[in-house]
């Protein structure tokens, strides 16, 4: 980048970059495709796939009782104390999603 060339370049200023670029990317495809962006299917509605819900397997997600311990230990860490990190996130909320097959809303 221009600042980079200028300046100086370190991992720091990458990472902003990255980041920024990243931001800028979905900015622009949640412009594109709107809501469509939440919905199972996605952008493609060429899957038919339905979200599914157990409240009995929702609750041990909540509570940290899969029986996965990466799973459990992040949402035993949220409930006690209150934070999570941005990778134990993304893991808590793919399993959700992937593998209980259920609605992210319902864990937002």
């Amino acid at each position: 980048g221009r600042y980079e060339d200028e300046r100086v370049a370190n991992k720091s200023t990458y990472w902003v970059v990255f980041e920024l670029l990243w931001r800028d990317f979905f900015k622009f495809f949640a412009a594109k495709h709107g809501t469509k962006i939440f919905m199972i299917d996605g952008t493609s509605p060429q899957h038919k796939k339905r979200w599914g819900y157990d409240p009995k397997q929702f609750a041990a997600w909540k509570e940290g009782r899969t029986g996965y311990p990466l799973v459990d230990a992040n949402m035993r860490e949220l409930a006690a104390t209150g934070f999570m990190s941005n990778r134990g996130r993304q893991n808590v909320c793919s399993f959700f999603t992937i593998d209980m097959n259920t609605d992210w809303r319902r864990g937002a």
